[in-house]
């Protein structure tokens, strides 16, 4: 009891020890941090209805607020008894208002040029704890630590209590986003604003601001600019740029934006269009940066000021030294393929236009290529009779090459370290070939994209699962779509198991569903699945696919890894998500979790801190109850009107109720729900093993044995 009084007393003492902050004193450090940006727009600071009065008004609301203040303390012990509100939270504060109230519901320029008279601009999809918690670490999509660095590194920085990441991506974000974000220059690390396709600014003046900015990733938003800006080399710690489907385009690849970006090591400008380049050549300020790894030039365009298209050679690609992974699909060039860098391993370049032979994929001086993507094109000749012998090919795809001779040499299909995945090529070269895993259409290549950028169709409600064109694979029954299972099916999971199918935690049939359709190395068909729903990656966890990026490796059906090529968003018809004991199954031959994520993250949290419990764990010894009541008989199913199994509707809207409360009422209420679904895990394992349960019961009898002699 003593205890108790003791933590409520010094509770008591840090709450009563926060320093009050006035109304006046909040306005004021603002107003001095406006006056300290140059390139403010000073005639809006005063307007009452500009985004800048509105993030103002708020921090002096949640800031000056006692009672929040108190609850602020409360949930963060970490800061000792003595914590006082400084410029530094008043700062941090507004300019993640500023975030939210000009990106929030807000139309803009893209808005009115692609949309009706009478749309109607969304709010965000989710604003966990934004602007009314004076504790802005806490808010949805904000950190204030890199997940990078170790515990204690972890530690220090969330007691700084500065903004490091911003990750809203594919969060519904319009409006314009404001250069009001210069105030965090000093410590913000990483803007990840992926798929807010109506996401717009052209005002650039706060990158000077950026000291430590690493990770810019813009890709399908409205930003625009006149083709790349020169803005971009005040970005001097960058290390990794996601432009692709942008506005940044319809103008010149400007050679000085990347004279001192030479930490850059991950570049993606696909799927946009540019002027032709002098010489006929990428800038030498991007082929020579010195640090770059990953280069995605995909589907991008270059167009005079005829609107005629431009072609030139891919000699560029043999200045590269460093890149590791160099990706071109669908851009047209004039040439063949040229020198490689010795450093290459993943080359793609899938309807690009190239001619002449495939010498250079094995004369390349100390090329160790292991993945080729050249399907569509106008090559020539005979394929290398050493192709493969000093390379480690995983995958080859030639398809399309009518004049290419085959077959496929015994030094690749030898295959004696037993890497060799797939193999694609035309019929001839594949008839006579040994190796060949594929041929044509079937390889999943060819079809040509339409030109970008392009607008995509208005959103529409979002489901959880994956989408109906899904594919499975069924025992005895071979490959089967999604849509067409039943209770019972028998269908393919992790680690190359099979397992019947006992529950649909949704199965609708009617709903058009926004997609992430994710299209990997050496997979003939993209997985397309849900925002939250959760993809198995190369070490071992399950995270939602919305935090999915090109590049990432992840679990096949064959317990192998493949890469990320591309990611897009895509509009399908039906729902659903199959149940198996394990909580794995594979689609489209990528190994899946049965279950969603919350908070955007692969484990809980709780306020702030990482619990590290999976929400992969939390979902399967939930569902643990269910899968005993089957095991009782009890398999009838039940839907919503939207589809979701009754077994899961409830639990989810009241577990999405408990995240929503503060840390201690959270915690409060999630310890003895874990306590009580890790019971009921525990009892379905005895219960599914046998040998496990006999041996439970005989240590149990002879426990109760001894107690008894002892007594």
């Amino acid at each position: 009891m003593m205890n108790y009084i003791i933590s409520f007393s010094v509770l008591l003492l840090a709450v009563c020890q926060v320093q009050s902050i006035s109304e006046s004193a909040v306005r004021s450090e603002i107003k001095r941090l406006q006056k300290g940006l140059s390139y403010l727009d000073d005639s809006t600071l005063t307007d009452s209805s500009s985004y800048q009065k509105q993030a103002e008004n708020a921090a002096v609301s949640t800031l000056t607020d006692q009672n929040k203040l108190k609850a602020f303390i409360a949930d963060r012990s970490d800061k000792g008894n003595n914590f006082d509100w400084e410029d530094k939270h008043i700062k941090n504060f507004y300019t993640a208002a500023c975030v939210f109230f000009a990106t929030n519901g807000v139309s803009n320029l893209k808005v009115k040029q692609f949309q009706p008279t009478d749309f109607v601009v969304p709010a965000w999809d989710k604003t966990d704890d934004w602007i009314t918690n004076p504790d802005y670490c806490s808010w949805f999509g904000l950190k204030c630590f890199l997940d990078t660095l170790g515990p204690e590194e972890i530690e220090d920085q969330q007691l700084q209590d500065q903004i490091i990441e911003i990750q809203l991506f594919n969060n519904s974000l319009y409006g314009e986003w404001p250069p009001e974000i210069g105030l965090l220059g000093d410590n913000l690390v990483t803007i990840d604003l992926y798929d807010n396709f109506f996401q717009y600014t052209d005002d650039y003046s706060w990158f000077d601001s950026m000291k430590e900015m690493k990770y810019l990733w813009f890709g399908t938003t409205s930003w625009s600019a006149d083709g790349i800006p020169t803005e971009l080399n005040k970005l001097t710690n960058l290390e990794q740029l996601d432009c692709s489907y942008t506005f940044w385009s319809e103008g010149p690849l400007n050679a000085n934006a990347f004279d001192d970006l030479s930490l850059l090591q991950y570049f993606d400008i696909g799927d946009n269009i540019y002027d032709p380049p002098d010489d006929d050549t990428l800038p030498s300020s991007i082929t020579q940066l010195p640090t770059l790894t990953r280069f995605y030039m995909d589907n991008v365009k270059f167009v005079d000021d005829n609107n005629v298209e431009k072609s030139f050679p891919l000699d560029f690609l043999s200045d590269m030294d460093s890149v590791i992974e160099a990706w071109f699909d669908f851009t047209k060039f004039s040439s063949g393929i040229p020198t490689l860098p010795a450093n290459l391993k993943s080359f793609s370049c899938v309807f690009c236009g190239l001619d002449g032979d495939l010498d250079n994929l094995v004369d390349s001086p100390g090329v160790e290529l292991d993945r080729v993507w050249l399907s569509g094109n106008d090559l020539t000749g005979e394929i290398p009779s050493n192709l493969g012998a000093d390379n480690k090919f995983t995958n080859i795809y030639l398809e399309a090459n009518d004049g290419l001779v085959g077959p496929y040499p015994e030094s690749l299909c030898s295959n004696e370290d037993g890497i060799l995945q797939e193999v694609g090529g035309t019929e001839e070269i594949c008839g006579a070939s040994s190796c060949c895993t594929c041929t044509g259409e079937s390889c999943g290549n060819l079809p040509d994209p339409t030109a970008s950028p392009t607008v995509p169709p208005s959103p529409l409600p979002i489901g959880f699962c994956f989408s109906g064109e899904s594919m499975v694979n069924v025992e005895n029954k071979g490959s089967m779509q999604i849509s067409n299972l039943v209770l019972g099916d028998v269908v393919q999971v992790a680690n190359n198991k099979f397992e019947p199918i006992y529950s649909f935690g949704h199965k609708d049939d009617s709903s058009f569903v926004k997609y992430l359709q994710i299209a990997t190395e050496g997979q003939f068909v993209p997985l397309e699945i849900s925002d939250d729903h959760m993809v198995s990656v190369s070490d071992g966890r399950y995270v939602p696919a919305s935090t999915i990026k090109k590049g990432d490796m992840l679990f096949t059906s064959s317990g192998e890894v493949a890469a990320v090529k591309s990611i897009k968003s895509v509009m399908r018809k039906g729902a659903y998500a199959p149940f198996t004991s394990s909580g794995s199954i594979v689609v489209n031959n990528i190994v899946a979790s049965n279950y969603i994520a919350y908070q955007g993250s692969n484990n809980l949290k709780i306020g702030i801190i990482d619990s590290g419990v999976s929400y992969q764990w939390i979902a399967h010894s939930f569902n643990s109850i269910h899968r005993l009541a089957v095991m009782m008989g009890c398999t009838s199913e039940t839907y919503t009107e939207a589809g979701v199994s009754n077994w899961v509707n409830l639990p989810h809207v009241m577990f999405e109720w408990v995240l929503e409360q503060n840390a201690l009422v959270g915690s409060a209420l999630l310890l003895p729900a874990f306590l009580i679904i890790g019971f009921a895990s525990m009892i379905e394992y005895l219960v599914s093993n046998p040998v496990m349960m006999m041996c439970a019961m005989v240590g149990g009898y002879f426990i109760c044995q001894k107690s008894g002699k002892t007594v």
